[in-house]
């Protein structure tokens, strides 16, 4: 499945992420560790399934460029309007070329594994249709649909109990897990201090 499958990562300008942090990083540490986590994801696609195409949807030049340099390919959006609507966009890019699998992934995951995504493949694999690697807030941290419009994306507030109810309306055949690193992005003060422990008592330079 991995030839027909694309890889979308939707990927804000580092000067509007990580807003939740303000509070305890400044913006250009919000900018470096946004960015940093965004290569890091770029980095391991690239180094582990080399053969999946990766597309990352967003309104940044700076943030194309850096899909480039990887081998990901670029998708603009001419205006931001939202994470639904970005991968959407991306939706239709991904059937217009062809793919038969689609899978959503944020670039602010602390650690990337093989087997953790290799698990959500081989729930595909199994029959499932729609596949979610369920936050720890009950978000979307992954999600693969099968053919890519299977469902109407619901990011935001819990978005993996509103992708479970897309699927059943749609009766389709769904399997949500629940993966150690996969639940864990860094949005919030605490996720940080998870993530890098010795924060605040390190100054990160996160590259």
């Amino acid at each position: 499945m991995l030839d027909k499958l694309n890889i979308v990562i939707p990927m804000k300008a580092p000067s509007r992420a990580k807003q939740r942090l303000m509070g305890v990083l400044n913006i250009s540490q919000r900018e470096a560790l946004a960015l940093s986590l965004y290569r890091q994801t770029l980095r391991f696609f690239a180094q582990h399934y080399p053969q999946v195409n990766c597309l990352v949807v967003t309104n940044s030049l700076k943030i194309a460029d850096i899909a480039s340099s990887f081998g990901a390919s670029p998708l603009i959006e001419r205006q931001a309007k939202g994470l639904n609507a970005a991968v959407e966009l991306a939706t239709h890019w991904s059937l217009k070329l062809g793919y038969q699998f689609q899978m959503v992934v944020p670039a602010d995951i602390a650690k990337l594994n093989c087997c953790e995504i290799d698990a959500l493949f081989q729930a595909v694999q199994a029959g499932n249709q729609v596949v979610i690697a369920r936050a720890k807030d009950l978000g979307t941290n992954a999600l693969i649909t099968t053919p890519p419009n299977a469902i109407e994306f619901q990011y935001g507030s819990q978005s993996a109990l509103a992708h479970v109810q897309q699927a059943h309306i749609n009766g389709l055949k769904v399997e949500v897990l629940d993966l150690r690193d996969l639940s864990q992005d860094i949005d919030l003060p605490k996720d940080l201090i998870k993530a890098f422990p010795d924060y605040p008592n390190k100054e990160y330079c996160y590259e």
